[in-house]
């Protein structure tokens, strides 16, 4: 009985350790796989946006900003590369960065010497859609600012001499962006995507530039740079009175002309998935680009499109970067991002991967996509999410010249004056079944594969699953099929 008793005490002490150790461990493991809770959500501060048009159907916007020595100036003037004449891509490029080399009474030299005196800078990009130019000065020197821009626009000289200068150095940027393996991939998936679109003639590579004169640039400027095919932004400390005022005294001999309204085209999705390469000898990595055409950022479901970036590439914490890299340590990053255009947006993911597990990264990137068409995406990580989302935007505004840019491409883009006002609201909405829909809708699983890197190593191990590669050498000149028995 006694032997009895000392084992039931023995056993009970037993149980109680084995409770006592098994506590934490399961109080960790449900700490696993709860969610941490979102932070409050920042107070999305964005001022008012005012406009105006002028008498020559220029569209002026202003973001008043108190108290700030500086002015923010963006034009928009759409004619992006899309524009540029059939046959001379590269040409809305030739012409966008012209205006700051050379007026009717002012050489290239004392341009960027008035740019300089007013405090500022002043810089130029070029997208399918719009040219955009960015020209920050210091507030008391408005008036000269607009002045100078004034004779930009209206009094270029076209002189060749700038013109072989600008030429030049289009050239030479492109020669030095194709000794990178991301520029490759990159621009050959866009050229390929957009092959039967105006979009490809952005994806020009270096060859075509000797095509481009001052007789086809002349007409090219008269015709797109119009008042009426244009948007001025100005943020800084001033009010809407006075800066229509100060815009209309030195923009009023700007005249609009006749413009030809754009053909609202989308460019259609990629419907089978296609792999494509090009060859980088001695490559210690390989490069993957994987995307396709999806629906324009004025959708409403771009929001469900943003949340399923996010949970899928978003940032090192999302599903391919930890499959890739943490889990199958193929890659050395793996993202995935979103493009806007006026009529699409391109998905795409890129990676940087080993050479000899290309193929394998492929099937696994379309077996993370698979996993979102076919399977909802838990709640918790969409709440996840979309935290991060609202949480990261306030960042991208926070200074002046975020501030303008993405006024700026908000006007561009066509995205309305609820866009921001409502940011928040639309994030929330989102919800994994939204998200669930949009995948299974969206062409994700069609993609077109670009890969760069030596062909050495990375074609004699696809065969697999990829039976056919197309080869393109890094000017996107093709160059044959590569079939696999």
């Amino acid at each position: 009985m006694k032997h009895g008793s000392r084992l039931t005490t023995v056993l009970s002490t037993l149980i109680l350790l084995l409770s006592a150790l098994a506590s934490p461990l399961i109080a960790q493991e449900r700490f696993r796989r709860t969610p941490p809770i979102p932070e409050p959500l920042p107070e999305l501060k964005i001022p008012e946006i005012q406009s105006t048009s002028l008498w020559n159907g220029l569209t002026l916007w202003i973001i008043q900003k108190d108290n700030l020595p500086i002015i923010s100036l963006k034009l928009i003037v759409f004619a992006g590369e899309s524009s540029s004449p059939e046959g001379l891509p590269g040409m809305a490029t030739l012409a966008a960065h012209m205006i700051s080399r050379g007026t009717s009474d002012l050489s290239s030299s004392q341009i960027e010497e008035e740019i300089d005196y007013v405090g500022g800078s002043f810089s130029t990009s070029v997208h399918p859609d719009y040219a955009l130019f960015s020209f920050t000065f210091l507030e008391e020197h408005l008036d000269r600012s607009l002045d100078l821009l004034s004779r930009m626009l209206l009094q270029p000289s076209f002189l060749r001499r700038e013109i072989d200068t600008i030429k030049r150095n289009m050239y030479y940027d492109l020669v030095e962006e194709s000794s990178s393996p991301d520029f490759l991939a990159k621009r050959q998936m866009f050229r390929l995507l957009f092959e039967n679109h105006p979009y490809k003639k952005g994806t020009f590579n270096e060859e075509v530039i000797k095509n481009l004169t001052q007789k086809d640039l002349v007409p090219f400027f008269y015709n797109n740079y119009r008042p009426n095919n244009a948007h001025i932004i100005l943020t800084g400390n001033l009010d809407l009175e006075t800066a229509s005022r100060k815009v209309r005294r030195y923009l009023q001999r700007w005249q609009k002309r006749e413009m030809r309204p754009a053909l609202p085209l989308s460019p259609e999705s990629n419907k089978k998935i296609r792999v494509c390469f090009i060859d980088s000898p001695k490559a210690k990595d390989a490069t993957i680009y994987f995307g396709n055409v999806v629906i324009p950022a004025a959708n409403p479901d771009i929001f469900p499109l943003l949340v399923m970036n996010q949970v899928l590439g978003g940032t090192p914490n999302s599903r391919l970067f930890l499959n890739l890299r943490e889990s199958k340590e193929y890659a050395y990053q793996a993202f995935s991002q979103i493009e806007y255009y006026k009529n699409c947006s391109v998905f795409f993911i890129n990676a940087k991967v080993r050479p000899e597990v290309v193929e394998a990264s492929i099937q696994e990137i379309l077996n993370e996509i698979k996993l979102i068409t076919n399977k909802k995406i838990p709640t918790f990580e969409i709440e996840q999410a979309k935290s991060y989302i609202i949480g990261n935007f306030p960042l991208q505004i926070e200074s002046l010249a975020d501030l303008t840019s993405k006024v700026a491409e908000n006007k561009a883009l066509n995205l309305g004056d609820d866009y921001w006002k409502r940011y928040y609201e639309n994030i929330m909405l989102v919800t994994s079944d939204k998200v669930f829909e949009l995948s299974r809708r969206i062409p994700l699983l069609t993609p077109v594969v670009v890969v760069v890197g030596d062909s050495d190593i990375v074609l004699n191990q696809f065969g697999k699953s990829i039976k056919e590669v197309g080869i393109f050498n890094n000017k996107g000149v093709y160059l044959g099929t590569y079939k696999f028995d």
